[in-house]
């Protein structure tokens, strides 16, 4: 026996303390994906009224949660198997499961939130395109007549839009509240129509058109030969005819998913002091 030789000194078992980091995020995964469900279950009836987009929202929130946390215990458990701590088997199986879960979510998430930039970046070009910068605009000294008063129509226009703005924001607000009577809210009803069972008529068509998936609302001109009919029975004789409550400008369409595709539920809309709202006869929509 050597007595110079020098006997190996015994590896020092180091703490698992980047395994137990793993471990600790995948029971947070588990807990908060408990806690969702639990959520979930309470809130199911209001979800299901507004359409369902709830459950895939919470979905993808989930979906998008596993990806992260299996790829932070993709980077602990191989922090931790080269630092050779203890639970190498549990290390290895975990980070080949973490891998996997990467893989196949990690480009579907990149892809999806490539699209949602790709179609952010389409509405702000297109918003600059259409948007006119009002260091452009020439004074008012060196327009001539004829061009002052197409600008003034410009800016009544332009008032008019904000104003029909507001009636679809509204709308969009009821849509979302799934809530009837501030829709019926929206409606000019003439004073001698306005009555408690046509309010309530009004309401239940309402609550039908909500049951629906709706997924735009659009405002549009009214066409030519369309307009020409409804300014006949706005300007019948007597007046004790029944006649639109206010006079149609533009028409409203609200779109919401069949089984054959989308379909749409239009109705007129009219201004009356600076509001717009959706028009009635004899009390009802037409």
């Amino acid at each position: 026996m050597n007595p110079h030789s020098v006997a190996p000194e015994p590896q020092v078992a180091r703490a698992p303390v980047f395994f137990w980091i793993t471990v600790c995020m995948l029971a947070m995964l588990l807990l908060g994906g408990v806690a969702a469900a639990v959520w979930l279950g309470f809130e199911a009836k209001s979800i299901n009224r507004s359409g369902g987009w709830g459950w895939l929202l919470a979905i993808a929130i989930y979906v998008v949660a596993i990806v992260t946390v299996c790829f932070v215990c993709l980077l602990s458990t191989a922090v931790s198997l080269f630092r050779r701590e203890r639970h190498r088997r549990w290390s290895i199986a975990i980070l080949v499961i973490s891998g996997l879960v990467v893989l196949a979510g990690g480009p579907t998430i990149v892809r999806a939130v490539h699209g949602v930039r790709r179609q952010h970046d389409e509405a702000s070009r297109t918003s600059k395109r259409t948007s006119r910068p009002a260091a452009d605009s020439p004074s008012p000294a060196t327009i001539p007549p004829a061009l002052d008063r197409s600008s003034s129509a410009a800016v009544t226009r332009e008032a008019e839009d904000s104003q029909i703005l507001e009636l679809k924001s509204k709308l969009w607000e009821a849509i979302r509240t799934q809530n009837a009577g501030a829709f019926v809210d929206c409606f000019h009803v003439e004073e001698r129509f306005n009555t408690p069972e046509i309010r309530e008529e009004n309401r239940n068509q309402v609550e039908i058109l909500l049951r629906n998936q709706i997924v735009d609302v659009e405002i549009r001109e009214i066409p030519g030969r369309e307009l020409s009919e409804i300014m006949k029975i706005q300007k019948a004789k007597p007046d004790s005819l029944m006649r639109y409550s206010l006079t149609p400008k533009m028409k409203l369409t609200i779109r919401h998913e069949a089984v054959n595709g989308r379909v749409g539920r239009s109705f007129l809309i009219g201004e009356q002091n600076g509001k717009w709202h959706i028009i009635t006869m004899a009390g009802h929509t037409t």
